[in-house]
């Protein structure tokens, strides 16, 4: 009786362990590779907080929690892609060729969760998480969530790239060009904590890999965001002969800056008659006026769209208040000295 009652019991606590095995495993702080709800939402509410625009940017598009993709979608014609599983990579395919772009820590990091449309979230499991949100102008905000100051203050993205294209600096800005064409950036690397403090962040760039470094520590409130933001187009729309527009001066030419081109511009000074141009600057001014050759003028335009451009590009915003949207004219007279005498364009706006 007693030998029989030992196996009850023994059978009792097998059953017992074997039960709660199971239960650890299905627990999602434990055994679960999927970040908890808590932790998306979580992210989200810290990416919101350190700016309400970002999150209300996002693309309404579903979320899948099954498959290969967790978003997939085509933003004002550029294609993205965002994982579910963090060793795969997430993808921008726009007019140029498509940029393959790995995560951080993809080796130990848990799978896509979300709490919103357009936006997924990957537990770095060491004091950080991984939110990128999908926007509506076809542009990546790859947020960094930083909880507390032992997390690592390196996060590493490595990009697989078109053959021949090369990942640059410019300036604060990233650039994958190839040839004269961009085929994305990634702007000026910013961070905030939860005060709104910036945190001092840059980028390096080694090969193919570009690392986001985010010098934060105990003098800052957690959590800290920060981000890669990744774009394809510089300019959300292009156009002939807009409504309101004056046709005096023959067929008029517009263009409005994206939101992602709109930031990459004004993170850098104004040009100064005299001074080197801004890295900003520079990339409206060159690789924006290849978009509108590529998308709206034609690869040989006569000589005044180019200097009317150029104009706008250096001074339309910061000097002569013509806002994001330029307009440039085909019958105005070619003009190689505009930018001869200082301050001349405050006469012709660059519009001569």
């Amino acid at each position: 009786m007693k030998l029989i009652r030992f196996a009850a019991s023994l059978s009792a606590l097998s059953m017992a362990i074997a039960g709660a095995s199971v239960a650890h495993a299905d627990s999602p702080d434990q055994g679960s590779d999927t970040a908890s709800s808590a932790t998306a939402q979580q992210a989200y509410q810290a990416v919101e907080r350190a700016d309400r625009k970002w999150t209300d940017a996002a693309a309404d598009v579903p979320v899948n929690a099954s498959g290969k993709d967790a978003i997939k979608t085509t933003q004002q014609g550029v294609g993205i892609s965002v994982p579910n599983d963090p060793s795969s990579k997430m993808t921008i395919a726009g007019r140029n060729g498509k940029v393959s772009v790995g995560l951080p820590f993809s080796d130990s990091a848990s799978k896509a969760a979300s709490s919103h449309a357009g936006t997924a979230t990957f537990d770095n499991k060491n004091g950080s998480s991984t939110t990128p949100i999908v926007r509506k102008d076809g542009s990546v905000q790859i947020n960094t969530v930083i909880n507390d100051a032992k997390a690592p203050k390196h996060y590493a993205y490595k990009m697989q790239v078109p053959e021949g294209a090369k990942i640059q600096r410019a300036g604060s800005s990233v650039l994958v060009t190839k040839g004269e064409k961009m085929v994305a950036g990634i702007a000026p690397a910013w961070a905030k904590d939860a005060k709104g403090k910036s945190v001092p962040t840059h980028y390096e760039v080694k090969g193919n890999t570009v690392t986001q470094v985010v010098d934060h520590g105990s003098q800052y409130a957690y959590p800290i965001v920060a981000d890669p933001w990744m774009g394809g187009d510089l300019f959300s729309t292009l156009e002939e002969d807009r409504p309101g527009t004056d046709r005096s001066h023959g067929t008029v030419f517009s263009g409005k800056l994206s939101a992602w081109g709109h930031y990459v511009y004004r993170s850098t000074p104004p040009y100064r008659w005299g001074a080197v141009v801004p890295f900003g600057t520079w990339i409206i001014a060159n690789q924006g006026w290849q978009e509108w050759k590529d998308r709206l003028v034609g690869q040989y335009p006569p000589e005044t769209l180019q200097q009317q451009y150029t104009c706008h590009a250096y001074y339309g915003y910061f000097v002569v208040g013509a806002g994001w949207h330029w307009d440039i004219e085909l019958l105005r007279r070619s003009n190689p000295d505009w930018n001869k005498y200082p301050w001349s364009f405050l006469q012709h706006k660059c519009n001569w």
